[in-house]
């Protein structure tokens, strides 16, 4: 599927992909998210997972990826991952777009996003295309790595 994005953005492809294609964009992802976290990402490539590419329609060069994983309710989609020089130009919403009319094409029931606490910028985008909280995840971290909490 392709999706036009706006006039400063390139012409965005959308397909589903195969795990070895999405692997580089998920190991930048995880470099990414060691670097403004201080920890690995959650999961870049979930194992079992359904995975789409984005890439320039022109060039052909990859922009983003999404990765998911079905579950008897639906699809629960994270990461969604752009590349910095592709933010905010539209590869997130073309993503999500192809993402959801597969959705419903194969009548996946509900398509939900992971987007972590802090990550409010995320958030704020996920809610510019219809999507609302439904649940919040609560972590606890065990072992020697678990704060203290006398």
């Amino acid at each position: 599927m392709n999706e036009t994005t706006e006039d400063q953005g390139p012409v965005v492809e959308v397909r589903r992909a195969r795990i070895e294609e999405i692997r580089p964009l998920a190991a930048e992802f995880d470099r990414e998210h060691r670097r403004e976290f201080g920890s690995p990402a959650e999961a870049p490539v979930p194992p079992g997972g359904v995975f789409w590419l984005a890439v320039d329609a022109d060039e052909r060069v990859p922009l983003g990826y999404a990765a998911g994983v079905l579950r008897p309710t639906g699809c629960t989609l994270g990461p969604v991952f752009t590349r910095a020089a592709a933010r905010r130009r539209g590869v997130g919403e073309a993503l999500l777009n192809s993402i959801q009319q597969w959705a419903e094409d194969t009548r996946v029931p509900v398509l939900e996003v992971s987007v972590a606490a802090s990550n409010e910028e995320g958030q704020a985008f996920l809610a510019s295309l219809g999507y609302e909280p439904r649940r919040l995840l609560m972590t606890r971290r065990t072992g020697p790595d678990r704060p203290n909490r006398s």
